[in-house]
């Protein structure tokens, strides 16, 4: 009699499947809106009113051409772009005077 050995191959794993989570959407930048009635206010309380809007970069620009170096000491003449939505990312650029 002949001796028949049968082979039977293990299957082959099965590929392995990666889930990718689904590209996320390009963000769009956060806004606010400048505040309007700034002119007389004391940039520290315009400073503190800014950030909780969200803004990042708050410029102070003395009308003297003077280095603003303590808030306090000055009084905002005004406020570039008041009443208009901008992105927290940009600038706000504030005039003051002492």
């Amino acid at each position: 009699m002949k001796a028949t050995a049968t082979v039977t191959a293990a299957p082959a794993p099965a590929a392995a499947v990666v889930a990718s989570a689904p590209a996320p959407a390009p963000a769009t930048p956060a806004t606010a809106v400048i505040p309007v009635n700034a002119a007389g206010m004391n940039p520290e309380a315009l400073d503190d009113e800014l950030s909780a809007l969200g803004f990042k970069k708050i410029v102070y620009n003395s009308d003297t051409g003077k280095t603003v170096l303590l808030l306090s000491n000055w009084t905002v003449t005004g406020i570039d772009n008041a009443g208009s939505e901008q992105a927290v990312e940009k600038a706000v650029v504030v005039h003051v005077t002492k």
